[in-house]
C-alpha cells in the first residue's frame, strides 16, 4: 500500500483497547488509551451519547476522516465539511446508514469536480475501518468474568 500514509493507516487500523467504567446508575464513561472520556446512557440522557449514537458517531468521524486528506488536496486545508447519518431502523437493528459528507465544490470545475467526488468516496471505501467493519458483520463476543 506505497499510496497509504501513515494517518491513513490509523483509520484504516484504530484498534486500540477502551474501557467502560459505570459511573451512575444507567451510566458509563468510556475511558481511551489517550485519555478521552464520553459519557453513554440511555437515549434522550442530556450531556452523554447513546450506545446507537455512538456507532453512527464512528461511522461519521471515520468516513469524513478517511475522506479528508483528499478533499484538503484539492479544496486547501480551511475546507468546510458536515457529515451526517441517517439511520434506518428496524424493530431495535439498525437495517441501514446512510452517510452523507456535504461539502462545498463550487470552486471546482465541473469536470473535475466529478473526479473529486469519485475519488474521494473511493478513499472512504478504502480507508473506513468502521465502513468496512460494519458492511460484512462483526463478530461480536461477550464474556462475563467475576470476583
Amino acid at each position: 500500500m506505497p499510496d497509504v500514509s501513515v494517518r491513513d493507516m490509523a483509520i484504516i487500523n484504530p484498534a486500540a483497547n477502551l474501557t467502560a467504567q459505570r459511573t451512575a446508575p444507567d451510566e458509563y464513561t468510556v475511558i481511551s488509551e489517550t485519555g478521552a472520556q464520553l459519557r453513554i446512557a440511555p437515549p434522550g440522557t442530556p450531556d452523554s451519547f447513546s450506545p446507537g449514537e455512538l456507532l453512527q458517531a464512528a461511522l461519521a468521524g471515520c468516513a469524513a476522516l478517511a475522506a479528508e486528506a483528499q478533499l484538503a488536496h484539492s479544496l486547501g486545508p480551511d475546507f468546510s465539511a458536515t457529515a451526517t447519518i441517517k439511520p434506518t431502523i428496524s424493530q431495535g437493528i439498525f437495517t441501514e446508514l446512510l452517510f452523507e459528507l456535504q461539502v462545498d465544490l463550487s470552486e471546482i470545475a465541473a469536470g473535475k469536480r466529478e473526479k473529486l467526488k469519485e475519488s474521494t468516496l473511493r478513499k472512504i471505501d478504502k480507508l473506513c475501518a468502521v465502513k468496512n467493519s460494519i458492511k460484512p458483520g462483526i463478530a461480536v463476543h461477550t464474556e462475563l468474568h467475576t470476583d
